[in-house]
């Protein structure tokens, strides 16, 4: 099986957009996202669909099934793009397709990507207190998406634009260590 590249992924993932934009249509990003997240999650679908002794008609077959079940609307471009990648033998592409497009739709809209790592869930007010922290750093508005890391034991880990922000209770006891690890060297 011949893996996918990023610099592929971009490709369909910019002529998405592109013609998503062109049609007024926002719920792409939504949808590829949900099809990705199936994709990625099976791994019995990831062998049926990645197979190459499965048949074309086989694999649309099913890609169309799966649509009815997630989408539940008529042909679109999720639609034209899957029958794309099952002839092309590139469905291994939709999850980094889903990635591309995310981050192309947030640079269209002018929205810079944050994730808050945090020991624990942060609730809604904590969650809305990063974000709005985030888009003054950034200046612009964040999108904030959250995950949940136990090994920081407090504090909070924030990514943006290539940026770590780390006031996270782990770096803080790695770094006095290292402080107090160099005091007694001396």
């Amino acid at each position: 099986m011949r893996r996918g590249t990023p610099a592929g992924a971009r490709r369909y993932a910019r002529a998405l957009l592109d013609v998503g934009v062109a049609q007024g249509d926002t719920s792409v990003g939504q949808d590829l996202e949900d099809l990705a997240r199936v994709f990625a999650q099976s791994a019995e679908l990831r062998a049926v669909l990645l197979h190459p002794t499965v048949p074309s008609e086989k694999k649309t077959a099913i890609v169309a099934a799966l649509l009815g079940h997630t989408r539940g609307s008529g042909p679109g471009l999720i639609e034209r793009l899957l029958a794309l990648l099952v002839e092309r033998d590139r469905l291994e592409l939709l999850p980094l397709i889903a990635e591309s497009y995310r981050r192309l739709w947030n640079a269209h809209r002018g929205v810079v990507e944050a994730e808050a790592v945090s020991a624990r869930e942060l609730d809604e007010s904590e969650a809305t207190a990063v974000a709005a922290a985030a888009s003054r750093l950034a200046g612009k508005q964040a999108e904030l998406r959250r995950r949940v890391d136990p090994s920081l034991l407090g504090g909070l880990l924030l990514r943006m634009e290539g940026r770590v922000y780390d006031g996270s209770v782990r770096t803080r006891l790695r770094s006095l260590r290292e402080r107090l690890a160099g005091t007694e060297a001396l």
